[in-house]
């Protein structure tokens, strides 16, 4: 856990790096100079390319006076931003390369800084103006882990919750009620806006909306370990990992979401487990053309996902894989991305506020154990989930 101290200066870390990100001509810059980090460029040479950039012309049509306001607006707005948050470093001699910036290691902030077709999206200027705030990212880590709608008042203790690290039993009703107000007035209107959440006021009901581009590290991570998700090529990622908690679980599963380049197979209890905001990267999935098997005994699951992702393989689990035993926790969730990322997760005893005490394993890269066993329990018979026949069905390990 982060002392206070260090946590503020990781989130105004993040605000700093989202800030710069909101801006399209600071994207394209900063993609320019990464592409051609390994000499550096002039800030002369930059200057020009900028000014070509702004006026839609050749380098070599750029005029003089183009040429000097494209510099001083580098000078005096863009480059010292970029420096500031860390992103590149200019020399004695005039030269500007990027830094070792952990954030350009994350390949979802390489697309959105080198994209060309891309890269000057509004939509992308809304998305990260949004997350450059420490309490909106929490407000979209929240909506994100909610299966329905949730009033105002909900979010707002949740909020207060999490950004004091305290049960939300103990948070004084004054503070929730001043995070409301915030909320009211200042990140709901923001995020309403950019299209983030859909914030009912008649009913007082607040829903995940998301954006295609949105990962969930970068809600859940301090910037230093944007990257940092289990399957590394640290020799240790062979091991398998434990995860305590529905917060970081939820996070990590969506996470492997996102990562799923081929294929997305997934199980699920019931239906409170399967989230808005894992909802909306299921939906991405597909939009990547990842294939996508889902099962749950749940008939509530498989009609809201035949109703909401009608492209997802559903199928009903013929075996009782739900069921351990009378006085252990049951699976809950189970998530296998590309046959080489697994998280197994189970759950307790269900808590007053209706979600369960979570636990999970999880594993990634070709010679972990759980990854290796799972291939081993479902193996080909993945491949044949298309067809839909009880054959098939029950053979089905899990």
């Amino acid at each position: 856990m982060k002392r206070p101290s260090d946590r503020s200066e990781a989130e105004h870390t993040r605000d700093t790096l989202f800030r710069c990100l909101a801006n399209g001509h600071q994207r394209y810059l900063l993609g320019y100079v990464h592409e051609r980090s390994s000499s550096g460029v002039a800030k002369s040479d930059l200057a020009t390319w900028h000014a070509a950039t702004i006026h839609e012309k050749a380098l070599i049509e750029v005029t003089d006076s183009e040429h000097e306001r494209a510099r001083t607006e580098l000078h005096h707005k863009h480059l010292p931003m970029l420096e500031e948050a860390g992103l590149i470093e200019c020399d004695e001699q005039g030269s500007v390369t990027t830094t070792d910036h952990p954030a350009f290691e994350d390949s979802s902030i390489v697309d959105a800084v080198t994209d060309s077709e891309t890269v000057h999206d509004e939509s992308l200027d809304a998305l990260f103006d949004a997350l450059a705030d420490s309490r909106r990212r929490t407000v979209l880590s929240v909506l994100g882990q909610q299966y329905h709608p949730i009033s105002l008042e909900t979010l707002a203790r949740d909020v207060a919750a999490r950004e004091s690290n305290t049960p939300e039993r103990d948070v004084p009703q004054d503070h929730v009620q001043r995070v409301l107000v915030r909320l009211t007035h200042v990140h709901l209107p923001l995020l309403g806006d950019t299209g983030l959440v859909d914030y009912d006021t008649e009913a007082d009901l607040i829903s995940y909306e998301g954006h295609p581009d949105l990962r969930v590290q970068w809600l859940e991570s301090s910037v230093e370990d944007v990257m940092d998700s289990v399957g590394s090529d640290d020799p240790e990622t062979t091991d398998v990992q434990t995860l305590e908690g529905t917060e970081i679980i939820v996070s990590h599963g969506q996470s492997l979401c996102e990562e799923a380049n081929e294929e997305l197979f997934m199980l699920f209890s019931t239906t409170g487990l399967l989230e808005e905001g894992c909802f909306a990267r299921i939906e991405d999935a597909l939009d990547r053309g990842v294939d996508v098997y889902l099962g749950s005994r749940d008939p509530v699951v498989r009609e809201t996902v035949r109703e909401r992702a009608p492209e997802v393989v559903l199928w009903e689990p013929q075996l009782d894989w739900l069921n351990l035993s009378s006085d252990t926790e049951t699976v809950g969730r189970l998530v296998f991305a590309d046959r080489d990322a697994i998280m197994l997760g189970t759950v307790g005893e269900k808590r007053s506020g209706g979600n369960y005490d979570e636990k999970a394993i999880v594993g990634k890269g070709a010679d972990n154990g759980l990854v290796t066993l799972m291939g081993q329990l479902l193996g080909s018979r993945i491949d044949h989930l298309d067809s839909q026949t009880e054959d098939v069905l029950t053979q089905l390990s899990l």
